[in-house]
């Protein structure tokens, strides 16, 4: 139980940081998230980049979603923010972008393939149900694991 509750004070001082931060520009362990007034980020990315790793979200209205907002997350791209860009290692791997709720829930995940000589990508396919935006805390994005 005492694990438990340090987890839970350092969750809470983890987010407090976060919630300093504007929303278009989070910023945790190297992972920015931008877009409308979605949250925090977490990373976990396999070796293959030491870059810094940004994660955009794209909205469309959507009535059908959430409690009132109306507004769910159609997309989301990754862009390497580093001033030299450094795919090259990630080409070919799987990626998994998951939107996480504040308590750290899966609200649903996309995944794709890191293409060769880009930069910055979106996967094709969209998510499986529409995620309603303002459940949105934050992003886990996996590479290559």
């Amino acid at each position: 139980m005492r694990g438990v509750t340090k987890a839970l004070k350092a969750f809470a001082v983890i987010s407090a940081g976060i919630a300093a931060l504007p929303a278009s520009e989070a910023l945790a362990a190297g992972l920015s998230t931008t877009g409308q007034s979605l949250g925090g980020g977490q990373q976990t990315v396999s070796a293959c980049t030491s870059d810094t790793l940004r994660v955009s979200y794209t909205t469309a209205y959507s009535p059908a979603v959430g409690s009132g907002s109306g507004y769910a997350v159609t997309g989301v791209t990754l862009t390497d923010a580093a001033s030299t860009p450094s795919l090259a290692a990630c080409t070919g791997q799987a990626y998994r972008v998951t939107l996480l709720s504040a308590a750290g829930v899966s609200l649903g995940a996309v995944t794709g393939t890191v293409p060769a000589g880009e930069t910055s990508f979106s996967p094709t396919a969209g998510f499986a149900s529409p995620v309603d935006a303002s459940a949105v805390a934050g992003v886990a994005v996996v590479i290559g694991g």
